[in-house]
């Protein structure tokens, strides 16, 4: 038995970013940036903390600049600019603080499709060799005299077309190692909520909720 955190997180995570999307509290955009923050340095997770901070710098200056030249409305680009921050300090959290396996495996045993749990886990652990071969791509279009970044869309139309060449292989690995979506499966490793996080959670929902409507 394994307790959890990956679920409460994401829980919270995808309740606050519907919230604050139509929320028009700067103090909340705040006080998430903060909690965000205090979260990511209690782990250690220093690379979140420099992409919370360098990654919406620029789209957050952009909404606030636009808002404030155009509109003339200082409270409003000042919303705009912290809910772009709060965005991205969820973002981080989620990357940062939820294990995908851990979750996925966690949903599967609550009763959630095999069939979609595995064919995400496939995804995940295949995210190496789809690096490898765009990466492969990319040099032998260098060969041929043309160069593929980042941002062609031809780059991913021919990793998506190796991808789907690799579909028959993953299912065949499935199924030899014993996969099916109708039987009894025993878990090797069982989850379960952490009770100290859920009540944090519930704690930080209710006081962000408190702070939404004061």
């Amino acid at each position: 038995m394994k307790s959890t955190n990956s679920l409460t997180i994401s829980l919270l995570i995808l309740i606050l970013t519907l919230e604050i999307s139509f929320s028009q509290s700067i103090m909340l955009n705040i006080c998430i940036i903060a909690s965000a923050l205090v979260y990511l340095l209690i782990n250690k997770k220093w690379r979140g903390i420099i992409l919370m901070i360098v990654l919406p710098i620029i789209p957050a200056i952009g909404s606030f600049w636009s808002i404030y030249l155009h509109g003339n409305n200082l409270e409003q680009a000042f919303l705009l600019f912290s809910r772009t921050f709060a965005f991205a300090a969820m973002g981080m959290t989620f990357a940062f603080g939820v294990d995908l396996e851990e979750l996925l495996l966690y949903l599967e045993q609550k009763k959630i499709s095999p069939n979609f749990i595995y064919g995400i886990l496939v995804v995940i652990h295949a995210m190496p060799e789809i690096t490898q071969e765009v990466k492969s791509i990319q040099e032998s279009s260098k060969m041929r005299g043309k160069s593929l970044h980042f941002w062609s869309p031809m780059l991913y139309l021919k990793v998506i077309v190796v991808a789907l060449s690799w579909r028959d292989s993953y299912t065949e690995a499935m199924f030899s190692r014993g996969f099916d979506e109708n039987g009894n499966r025993r878990a090797e490793n069982k989850f379960y909520l952490n009770r100290l996080g859920a009540v944090t959670a519930l704690c930080l929902f209710i006081g962000f909720n408190v702070i939404l409507f004061l």
